[in-house]
């Protein structure tokens, strides 16, 4: 259950980052108190989320929350991460998947993940990649087609992560930037970046 009518505006002390578009909250509930964002109380506790792209839910008996990672949790504009639960585990983060008994999520909106040969891989960019606030998601390819995802491709019993990703003799590489290429010739992948 949420806990939204009981929740107080913090003043500026616990915002120590970037302006968000929602407020840091303190939250009252089974007599005790929680400060953050997306508080949930469940089960005689009460846990707030310490980045506005945090998540807290509350399953199976327990509450779990889940911030992105700090160069992300504070941007502007950044999707709401999700928790999802799958044998009897529970995981947050983005574009979550559960395969072969695990379950895992990327843990930036730019991330992805990929269940294959009994397997199952997340990536993330590195934080250098990552798109700047106010623009995950957006860019334009190269050729001013569709928005540059992340992908991951599998072959030769491999699975590898990232942009642009190329399988050829025996190989599997991908760039670790949105625009970057791989090219396989005279025997070997090159990608830039």
């Amino acid at each position: 259950m949420k806990i939204w009518a009981m929740g107080v505006v913090l003043a500026a002390g616990l915002v120590a980052g970037p302006a968000a578009a929602q407020q840091a909250k303190c939250t009252r509930a089974y007599g005790q108190t929680a400060c953050g964002y997306d508080c949930t109380a469940a089960y005689g506790q009460i846990k707030c989320a310490q980045t506005p792209a945090g998540v807290c839910e509350a399953r199976a008996g327990q509450i779990t929350c889940w911030d992105p990672p700090g160069d992300v949790g504070w941007q502007r504009r950044v999707p709401k991460a999700s928790c999802t639960r799958a044998y009897g585990q529970t995981a947050c983060g983005y574009h979550c998947k559960a395969a072969y008994g695990q379950l895992k999520c990327a843990q930036t909106p730019q991330g992805v993940c990929q269940a294959q040969y009994g397997q199952l891989s997340c990536w993330d960019p590195p934080p250098s990649r990552r798109a700047p606030a106010g623009r995950v998601g957006r860019g334009r390819s190269r050729r001013g087609q569709a928005p540059v995802q992340a992908e991951c491709k599998s072959a030769y019993g491999k699975t590898a992560c990232g942009y642009g990703c190329v399988a050829a003799y025996g190989d599997l590489q991908c760039a670790s930037h949105p625009g970057g290429v791989c090219t396989a010739a005279y025997g070997k992948i090159v990608c830039s970046g």
